[in-house]
């Protein structure tokens, strides 16, 4: 019987957005500057593992590709 219910309940949030929303108050007393600034959030934490993986990506490069030293003796 609880796992009726359970779906019973998913189906309702699922079908009717608006019982899903956890608090519209917030968006709709939000201003025009407060919006940009949870879209601009929302884009840097997307962004973020991006930005971090072509980092490692260009460290392993750089150090792959960098000249030999004076100090190396294999040269």
């Amino acid at each position: 019987m609880k796992t009726v219910v359970a779906n019973l309940v998913a189906l309702v949030v699922i079908v009717l957005p608006s019982v899903a929303l956890a608090c519209p108050n917030c968006y709709a007393a939000s201003s025009q500057r407060t919006i940009m600034a949870y879209y601009a959030s929302t884009m840097l934490l997307t962004l973020m593992p991006f930005a971090l993986i072509g980092g490692v990506i260009l460290a392993v490069f750089l150090m792959r590709n960098r000249p030999p030293s004076a100090e190396d003796p294999s040269t």
